[in-house]
């Protein structure tokens, strides 16, 4: 059997002679987690890089007017917010706000209230006096009635006839079964109707 001699590379007094390098695998940097950024800075981004483009496609393709434009890309970002979670980056999600800005234009242009017309000559004197004194005295006589409905079904029938939501909604903000909240507005819509014939 040979025996290294002890200046041989390879024996473990040559390895305690050499100089030992230290080498740090894991540096501070690499110890410190990097924050994330948070849903509404990645979607401030997404609104700053896509801003002007989807503004470009409503006046060029949506035949939107310049000074609609802006509310329409509110509109349209809103939109985007809400489905936020899905929404896949790149090309993809231009492609999407195009679609989505094109149909909130078509969307525009069809309500009634965004649509101008010319009219000739001057306007003859609106005959709204009695309409509206009629409307206002109809809307005190409906708060009346509405107060006497009481805490329970008085809600329920504001919140579907007078602000527009669903009874999903309804049920879910007053804590309520669906059902609870059906039965509340047709009991509420019964009794509002006994109150008006009074």
């Amino acid at each position: 059997m040979q025996h290294r001699p002890a200046s041989d590379p390879q024996t473990p007094s040559a390895w305690s002679s050499r100089a030992v390098i230290k080498v740090d695998v894991c540096p501070e940097s690499a110890k410190k987690p990097v924050p994330l950024p948070s849903p509404e800075a990645l979607f401030a981004r997404f609104y700053r890089e896509h801003r002007g483009f989807v503004r470009s496609v409503l006046l060029k393709h949506g035949r939107v007017e310049p000074c609609e434009a802006d509310d329409l890309v509110q509109e349209v970002f809103l939109v985007a917010w809400q489905r936020w979670g899905g929404l896949v980056m790149g090309e993809q999600a231009r492609a999407w706000l195009c679609t989505v800005a094109l149909y909130r234009a078509a969307n525009h242009r069809n309500l009634a209230r965004n649509r101008w017309e010319t009219l000739p000559g001057e306007l003859p004197e609106p005959l709204v006096h009695s309409r509206m004194t009629q409307a206002i005295d109809a809307a005190r006589l409906f708060w009346k009635a509405i107060q006497k409905l009481g805490a329970k079904l008085a809600p329920v029938l504001w919140a579907y006839e007078m602000e527009g939501r669903s009874m999903r909604e309804i049920a879910r903000a007053l804590g309520i079964r669906l059902k609870t909240a059906y039965a509340r507005l047709r009991l509420a819509r019964n009794r509002l109707a006994l109150y008006a014939s009074a």
